[in-house]
C-alpha cells in the first residue's frame, strides 16, 4: 500500500503570502502529497477564513492548519514539523534584489540546522513558474551522494540537470590515500542514472579551497532548483564539505535532503491542527 506523503508550508501574512502558497501547492501536486499550513502566530477566525479561501482557489478544499507556538518563530515551526512527521517542510526566505547574494536570517539558519525532515527553501516565490525548469545537483567529487534527491528530480522533471561536483586539494589527497569514505557510486554513475530523468545532463567539477566559489558558479547557472543531500549528527543537519555556505546563502529554490534519526524527530513538542 502506498503511503501518502505529507508536506507542510510555513506561511506568514506578508506581501509574498499567495506566492509562497502557490509554490507549495505546485510542489505538493508534483509529488502527489497532502499539504498543510503552519503559522507561527495566534489563531483567529479571520486568519482561518483567509487560509481556506486561498487554498480553495487553488482547488484544495480541505487543508489542516497548525497554529505553532513557541519561544521563537523558528522553535515553533521546528517543533511542529517534528511532531507531525512531515516528509517535506517548505518555507519562503527574504530575497534582497540589491544584494549580490541572498543571505539568510536567523530563522532560516535555524530551519536549515534543525528542521527534522527534508526542507525546501524558496527565496523568491512566484505564483506561476515557466513550463520548463532546470535543476542543479550539488555533490562531493570524491564521495558523491545523490540518491535521496532522485525522487524529487523525477517529480520535478527538469529539462536539464547540471551536476556540480565540489573538489579540493584536501579531498583529492584523502581519496588518493584511500581515506575517502565508502560512497554510493561515481560521477559517471550519477550521469547514467539521471538519463532516466532527462537526456540533457552536464557535469562540472569545481576545484577550489573556498565554498563561495561554488556559490558563484551556482548563481551564474541560475537553476530553478538546487538539490543537496545532507547528514545528521546529533540533532543538527550537517552539510557536505565546502557547501556550508548554504547555511548563509540561498541562491535559488533549495532542496535539502536527509532525515534525522527517529529519536531526534520524536523530541519535538506535539502540535495539533484545528
Amino acid at each position: 500500500m502506498t503511503v501518502e506523503r505529507h508536506f507542510g508550508v510555513a506561511v506568514a501574512f506578508s506581501p509574498r503570502f499567495r506566492a509562497v502558497v502557490c509554490e507549495a501547492d505546485r510542489i505538493a501536486r508534483r509529488f502527489g502529497a497532502r499539504l498543510s499550513v503552519l503559522h507561527a502566530g495566534e489563531r483567529s477566525d479571520e486568519k482561518v477564513a483567509h487560509f481556506r479561501d486561498t487554498f480553495a482557489a487553488l482547488g484544495r478544499e480541505e487543508v489542516d492548519i497548525y497554529w505553532c507556538d513557541g519561544p521563537s518563530a523558528s522553535e515553533a515551526l521546528i517543533d511542529a514539523a517534528g511532531s507531525e512527521y512531515f516528509d517535506l517542510f517548505i518555507a519562503g526566505t527574504i530575497a534582497r534584489p540589491e544584494d549580490v547574494r541572498n543571505f539568510t536570517g536567523s530563522i532560516v539558519r535555524d530551519l536549515v540546522a534543525r528542521t527534522p525532515c527534508d526542507l525546501l527553501l524558496i527565496p523568491d516565490p512566484q505564483e506561476s513558474l515557466k513550463d520548463e525548469t532546470t535543476a542543479c545537483l550539488l555533490v562531493e567529487a570524491h564521495a558523491p551522494r545523490w540518491r535521496a534527491a532522485m525522487e524529487a528530480l523525477r517529480a520535478l522533471r527538469p529539462s536539464r540537470i547540471e551536476v556540480i561536483a565540489a573538489d579540493s586539494p584536501f579531498a583529492a589527497a584523502r581519496a588518493a590515500a584511500g581515506g575517502a569514505p565508502l560512497v554510493e557510486g561515481s560521477l559517471d554513475q550519477i550521469a547514467e542514472e539521471l538519463q532516466d530523468v532527462t537526456g540533457e545532463i552536464d557535469i562540472r567539477r569545481i576545484r577550489s579551497n573556498t565554498g563561495f566559489v561554488i556559490c558563484d558558479v551556482v548563481q551564474d547557472a541560475s537553476p530553478d532548483f538546487l538539490l543537496v543531500e545532507s547528514e545528521w549528527k546529533g540533532r543538527h543537519r550537517v552539510l557536505p564539505p565546502h557547501l556550508g555556505w548554504l547555511e548563509q546563502v540561498v541562491p535559488c529554490r533549495l532542496f535539502l535532503f536527509g532525515k534525522p534519526p527517529r529519536e531526534v524527530t520524536a523530541c519535538a513538542v506535539a502540535t495539533r491542527p484545528q
